[in-house]
């Protein structure tokens, strides 16, 4: 893997070459030659960053902080800490006394994977228990997971511990699910959540499931493409309207996220609502595609992006874009985690760990996850309203069979 690392004295030209999901970030923020290969390949090579940067009054700091992200979150992460992570076609783990599998978000999977590194080596030194882990990036898709659900055939195959980000794995009763109802798993997170999300009941009341943090969908304005007095949309509902068709990007290719957006907007606003945001769709985008890149000015592409919060990080620096935090709320997508009942010693210590504030605070200040945890000081907005589909919803109906039909929906819509 190539080292996301990018010094002031680097070339355009040697920085586009290793890292080729910066030319649409310098495209975006006035260095339109970056984006032709024949002047990139002769130009490039004459002006370092940090000329190119004093050239247009830029901050150095700051254009280098979004070039980074741009490097991070388009990367093919590969862990350089863990051995026992040695394939991420899989998602459990079939060796270990305790074993942790499941997917975590890309912005902070390394940092976590470190920080559970220390943590699982003093489990196996205090207990004499080894520890199998297959912590995968959540990029490696829903169909990797769904190939592992289905190979659990019963509480034995079950990994002690299990997190994701979304609502399949957990609530589609060929998952997860199937063995909510026969008592299996423990939720051994606080009483209290973080004052952040005080209202909004995200505690499991059956007490099985563990949300540790959420990821919140917001919205990111491309403002070269509103009319003179055109205001920015402000609420999902705005969103829906025939103002916007043809205007939205969203992201489809996260699954987590889409199927909770999807599932959100047909509990707010039925079957027509799905359908709206669907014919409202110009694109699927990845959200590190939507930040780093704009439309010129009166060009094409999406009017509006619905991105993860995490990726307004991206887009902060280019001055015609705004980030929209919805005054109905930001759509979450939780981060739960499984603990089994029956696991082994040790494998509490380890679901501790993750509950901790200190992987609350990775999620949250460097992922813009805000978290759970009690105490953890949440990045977010002065006024952040949520949208949760909430544990009633999620009882009463039948996810499983749900999210395929909203997508269905959504699908239909846009053709």
């Amino acid at each position: 893997m190539a080292s996301s690392k990018i010094i002031p004295e680097m070339t355009l030209f040697d920085i586009t070459e290793k890292h080729p999901e910066t030319i649409d970030v310098f495209v975006a923020n006035g260095y339109e030659h970056v984006g032709d290969e024949s002047k990139r390949s002769v130009q490039g090579k004459m002006i370092s960053l940090s000329q190119a940067v004093k050239a247009k009054g830029k901050n150095l700091e700051s254009f280098l902080a979004l070039l980074e992200s741009s490097v991070k979150a388009n990367e093919d992460e590969t862990d350089i800490t863990l051995k026992t992570v040695e394939d991420e076609s899989r998602v459990f783990p079939s060796d270990g006394d305790i074993r942790v599998a499941g997917l975590l978000p890309c912005p902070v999977r390394l940092p976590l994977l470190e920080a559970f590194n220390e943590v699982s080596q003093k489990v196996t030194a205090d207990t004499g228990m080894s520890v199998g882990v297959r912590l995968a990036a959540a990029s490696v898709g829903a169909d990797v997971l769904e190939e592992g659900m289905q190979a659990i055939e019963d509480e034995t195959d079950l990994p002690d511990i299990f997190l994701s980000a979304g609502f399949e794995a957990f609530f589609d009763k060929r998952n997860m699910a199937r063995f909510k109802d026969r008592e299996v798993f423990v939720d051994r997170s606080w009483e209290k959540l973080n004052p952040l999300f005080d209202g909004y009941d995200l505690k499991d009341p059956d007490g099985h499931y563990a949300m540790l943090s959420v990821v919140p969908a917001v919205f990111l304005v491309d403002k070269t493409q509103l009319e003179e007095g055109e205001a920015v949309p402000q609420t999902w509902k705005e969103l829906l309207g025939p103002r916007f068709e043809g205007k939205v990007a969203m992201p489809v290719g996260d699954f987590d996220l889409f199927n909770g957006i999807l599932l959100t907007i047909w509990k707010y606003y039925g079957d027509a609502g799905v359908e709206a945001i669907g014919r409202n769709l110009l694109e699927g985008m990845h959200p590190s595609q939507a930040a780093g890149r704009f439309a010129p000015k009166g060009g094409q592409g999406p009017l509006v992006s619905v991105i993860p919060y995490f990726f307004s990080k991206m887009a902060q620096f280019n001055p015609n874009a705004e980030i929209v935090w919805p005054t109905d709320g930001a759509v979450i997508s939780p981060i739960f985690m499984l603990l089994k009942k029956s696991s082994p010693e040790g494998a509490e210590r380890i679901a501790d760990f993750f509950a901790s504030q200190e992987v609350g605070e990775i999620l949250s200040h460097r992922g813009l996850f805000p978290s759970c945890h009690p105490d953890v000081e949440n990045k977010v907005p002065e006024s952040a309203p949520f949208m949760w589909l909430g544990w009633d919803f999620i009882r009463e109906n039948d996810l499983g069979a749900l999210i395929p039909k909203v997508n269905e929906i959504f699908i239909k819509a846009g053709k």
